[in-house]
């Protein structure tokens, strides 16, 4: 939910008259894509700076668990700068999905098992709340990836 405020603010701030007069911020969507790439380049630097809080909510079941934090690390810094670039922003989008339909397991572990809350400053609950955001930051990605109009687009050249 924190990060879901992060996504946000960035969002808003892109939208502020000098900034969205850019070329590269010329549409919300354009705004949303620069928003997630910041977004993911920050969380996946994260991963780097303080990989005990991330390593504390890999499942038991994955062996390496420092593996496994490095990996969505580069994945994400990866995924984010790809969705800031136009030419690179879907398929970017489709990776940033994939990463997070692959890390949704270990929110859902951590939320059941709580294992993570000696070195995460977070309640109970907020892990039980991070699972549904999964779902906004996919559609997130989906919209500022343009995944949704390339779906829209083609739904009407079959049924037109």
């Amino acid at each position: 939910m924190s990060f879901a405020l992060l996504l946000l603010t960035f969002f808003a701030l892109l939208h502020l008259p000098p900034l969205r007069r850019l070329p590269a911020l010329a549409t919300p969507a354009d705004r949303a894509a620069v928003a997630a790439g910041l977004f993911f380049i920050g969380a996946g630097v994260m991963h780097f700076l303080m990989p005990a809080r991330y390593e504390a909510m890999i499942p038991p079941q994955l062996p390496s668990p420092a593996f496994w934090v490095f990996l969505s690390g580069v994945a994400e810094v990866a995924g984010g700068v790809g969705i800031l670039l136009r030419r690179t922003r879907r398929l970017a989008a489709l990776g940033l999905i994939a990463l997070l339909v692959a890390i949704l397991p270990a929110n859902i572990h951590e939320a059941v098992s709580n294992s993570a809350s000696h070195v995460l400053p977070f309640p109970d609950w907020y892990f039980w709340l991070r699972i549904p955001f999964q779902l906004v930051y996919i559609a997130w990605v989906a919209w500022a990836g343009g995944l949704w109009r390339n779906m829209a687009r083609a739904r009407l050249e079959a049924h037109g």
